[in-house]
């Protein structure tokens, strides 16, 4: 958890909900499988952009979809920390490995 004096220093933590569609039963051509989920937390300054967050994770912003509260949001837009509410995103993989 990050502790009151970082917040106060302008960093946040921000949980990040990794969806792809890496199943193994995908390659062997079997359908109806659910996507993997991966959750992460990572720490981010206040005021970053979602498109440092991306670089951060090492993700290509032209193969996914980043959400906050289930809505699209620009790669540009900043990360705020707002007070009492923890920040979540989730990121969609668009764009298929292989």
């Amino acid at each position: 958890m990050v502790g009151v004096e970082h917040i106060q220093k302008g960093f946040m933590e921000l949980t990040v909900k990794l969806v792809s569609d890496k199943s193994p039963y995908r390659a062997c051509g079997v359908v109806g499988q659910s996507p993997t989920v991966e959750e992460r937390k990572i720490e981010v300054a206040n005021g970053d952009t979602y498109e440092r967050v991306l670089e951060t994770l090492n993700i290509n912003p032209e193969e996914v979809v980043l959400l906050r509260s289930g809505k699209p949001v620009p790669e540009d837009e900043e990360v705020v920390a707002k007070k009492g509410v923890q920040e979540e995103i989730t990121i969609i993989r668009i764009i298929a490995e292989g």
